[in-house]
């Protein structure tokens, strides 16, 4: 079942290179392009190369290369027209009915998206609940000067060492492993393995104004621990440009102000709204708060 050329030229000109990347390797610019850790191979010095005017990456070490769709498709082990569904359903783009009658992402496989997140939820709020989490609580009241009722408001939870523990969870639930990967919470290896996105992290849910909520913010809690924050990628479900972090809780706020103020972080905004401004500040989601 193919998609036709006009769809996937749509979704290869969407599919921003360096954005689809990023949820996978540290890259930093240089010059004209970016540069990381291949991660088809290892290495200690970087020589894996994105260019983001071309479309196009390349490793020097192992000689690897292609477009968009090539880099998905090594990446999460797909073929083509996989790859083109997996970036039309991570930047919004709708799939078209396919010739055989095959119908586009349907509602029922967006529920499940929402209710992967919401055990994943209450996953996290139990670890910060238990034992384990209790440093991880003191940090949030006393390097963070949070208060038990803002941690609550804001539903943030922990995510500890294990390898998989969401991923367990989530097949307990009765959902594939194809749905654990497309919901940003697991990461499917070079090696075929699957583990969880978010290990050792503070987490942050990000809602829709709902207050459904529909991804996570991963902030490290070793020094050493990279990338600083990490973000869930972009989903059938979850759009970084569409939603603002907060609005769920400051909408009403803002609509009687009828003014906002952005901040930075995640806990720039929980101080501010911890301390009852009006309006209470949002920020609009990022991959490095």
């Amino acid at each position: 079942m193919k998609f036709p050329q006009s769809f996937i030229d749509e979704v290869r000109a969407a599919a921003d290179i360096v954005t689809v990347i990023s949820d996978s390797v540290s890259l930093r610019k240089a010059g004209n392009s970016y540069k990381g850790l291949c991660p088809f191979h290892g290495e200690k010095t970087p020589s894996f190369n994105v260019m983001r005017d071309r479309g196009f990456f390349h490793c020097f070490g192992c000689g690897v290369g292609g477009d968009v769709f090539k880099f998905v498709e090594l990446q999460e082990k797909i073929g083509f027209q996989e790859a083109v569904r997996y970036l039309a359903g991570r930047f919004g783009i709708p799939i078209p009915e396919l010739k055989d009658g095959e119908p586009r992402e349907s509602a029922a496989e967006r529920e499940a998206l929402i209710k992967i997140h919401e055990i994943a939820l209450a996953y996290f709020r139990e670890q910060l609940a238990s034992p384990a989490g209790e440093n991880i609580r003191e940090y949030l009241v006393t390097a963070r000067g949070l208060t038990e009722e803002t941690i609550d408001q804001l539903q943030i939870g922990y995510a500890p060492p294990s390898r998989d523990a969401v991923r367990q969870r989530l097949l307990k639930a009765g959902f594939s492993p194809v749905q654990t990967v497309v919901s940003g919470l697991v990461t499917r290896r070079d090696d075929a393995s699957e583990v969880d996105r978010f290990r050792n992290r503070l987490m942050i849910p990000i809602a829709r104004d709902t207050g459904t909520v529909i991804a996570f913010g991963g902030r490290a809690l070793e020094a050493d621990q990279v990338p600083k924050y990490l973000n869930s990628p972009e989903t059938p479900i979850y759009t970084k440009s569409r939603t603002l972090y907060g609005l769920n809780l400051t909408k009403g706020h803002l609509r009687k102000g009828n003014f906002a103020l952005i901040v930075e972080g995640y806990f720039d905004f929980a101080q501010v709204h911890q301390a009852g401004g009006f309006p209470r500040k949002s920020k609009r989601t990022r991959s490095s708060p």
